[in-house]
């Protein structure tokens, strides 16, 4: 996490991919800003990894950089509580409940698929693909200036 002192409502984040998910290894970023009446607001968080390119990495990540996740708001769940919940508690909801070992099945109606497996199987390699592409080597190749030590200690 970085955060600008002279503009401590704007964070700059990074979550590696966990082992044994598609994510794993890739460096995946994010700007965080809390808005004017946070806490008791939740903040808004942009996915910078993929933004602009028609990849797909998760369906509650959109190639625009929308972050789709109860606790932001952005989902009819149990949302964000002011005196509860935190930019950290985002942070770990997006690593644990977003990058995951079949980010198929985020998707809501997939488990009325006939062939969910074999269709989770396929969105499985193309997360593989696009993790290798953009959140390994891109990352390797253009880390990005806030993360740049993070990177390259990271590879």
């Amino acid at each position: 996490v970085r955060v600008d002192e002279s503009r401590p409502e704007l964070i700059k984040a990074m979550i590696t991919g966990p082992e044994d998910t598609p994510y794993a290894n890739g460096c995946f970023e994010f700007d965080i800003l809390l808005p004017s009446d946070y806490p008791n607001a939740p903040p808004r968080v942009k996915h910078l990894t993929i933004t602009g390119t028609s990849d797909k990495f998760n369906p509650n990540l959109y190639e625009n950089g929308y972050v789709c996740l109860s606790l932001l708001g952005t989902w009819d769940r149990p949302s964000w509580i002011a005196e509860k919940s935190t930019v950290l508690q985002v942070l770990v909801s997006i690593q644990g409940l977003v990058f995951v070992k079949e980010p198929y099945y985020n998707e809501p109606g997939t488990e009325q698929s006939t062939y969910t497996q074999s269709s989770s199987q396929h969105y499985n390699r193309s997360v593989g693909f696009h993790t290798l592409n953009r959140a390994i080597c891109h990352q390797i190749l253009n880390p990005p200036a806030d993360f740049r030590d993070v990177v390259f200690q990271h590879f």
